[in-house]
């Protein structure tokens, strides 16, 4: 995760969320949630995680499953172990060999900041 070291919440393991899950912070997830999830900062999806719910995060990186929209402003990375089966947008995108991705995929153009004048 680029900005924050640790993620602020972390849906262990153990446990399964059903709902809504909003944070201003980094967000992982080991366990199973199903809803919504929204992050105006990162998003961890680790190996063993199940997600049934539409994401939304600056950036995110997906070892689990997701079945469900995902939504990111930056950088989205789909390791090996992922699997999303939904639609994503995004700026930049990284699937990693092995990944499995099921869906349509929009990527948002990121507009260069303008030089300035002399």
């Amino acid at each position: 995760m680029p900005k924050q070291e640790y993620p602020e919440t972390i849906v262990g393991s153990s446990m399964r969320i059903e709902g809504e899950l909003k944070s201003a912070g980094n967000i992982k997830i080991d366990g199973v949630v199903s809803g919504k999830v929204h992050t105006s900062a990162d998003l961890l999806v680790g190996n063993n995680a199940q997600v049934d719910a539409d994401l939304i995060a600056a950036n995110a990186v997906i070892a689990g499953v997701v079945k469900g929209n995902v939504t990111v402003k930056e950088s989205l990375k789909i390791l090996e172990t992922g699997k999303v089966i939904g639609n994503i947008s995004c700026a930049r995108l990284g699937i990693s060999e092995g990944a499995y991705f099921s869906g349509a995929c929009r990527m948002i153009e990121v507009k260069a900041e303008a030089e300035p004048e002399e």
